[in-house]
């Protein structure tokens, strides 16, 4: 598999997109997967090769979107929690 710092990587910029989103409205799921498709999409795919087996795609894809959906968690609470 892919090193975990790649992984890492492609979450902390596609993180990025959601810290500007959310000073703007509490984040979705929506805008996870806008973030996943704008940046982590091509990333992987420019990975797959390195990936190897459809089974190391599917759990590099899962890791990032977990990722995504701890951070959204966090940085809803970070900035809307406070303000209701």
């Amino acid at each position: 598999m892919v090193e975990l710092s790649e992984l890492d990587w492609i979450v902390q910029k596609s993180a990025e997109l959601l810290s500007d989103k959310v000073k703007d409205a509490p984040l979705t799921d929506h805008d996870i997967e806008l973030a996943f498709d704008m940046f982590a999409r091509p990333r992987l795919e420019h990975l797959a090769e390195s990936l190897g087996s459809e089974q190391e795609r599917r759990q590099a894809h899962d890791f990032i979107m977990m990722k995504l959906q701890e951070r959204t968690k966090q940085l809803n609470a970070e900035h809307w929690q406070r303000q209701e």
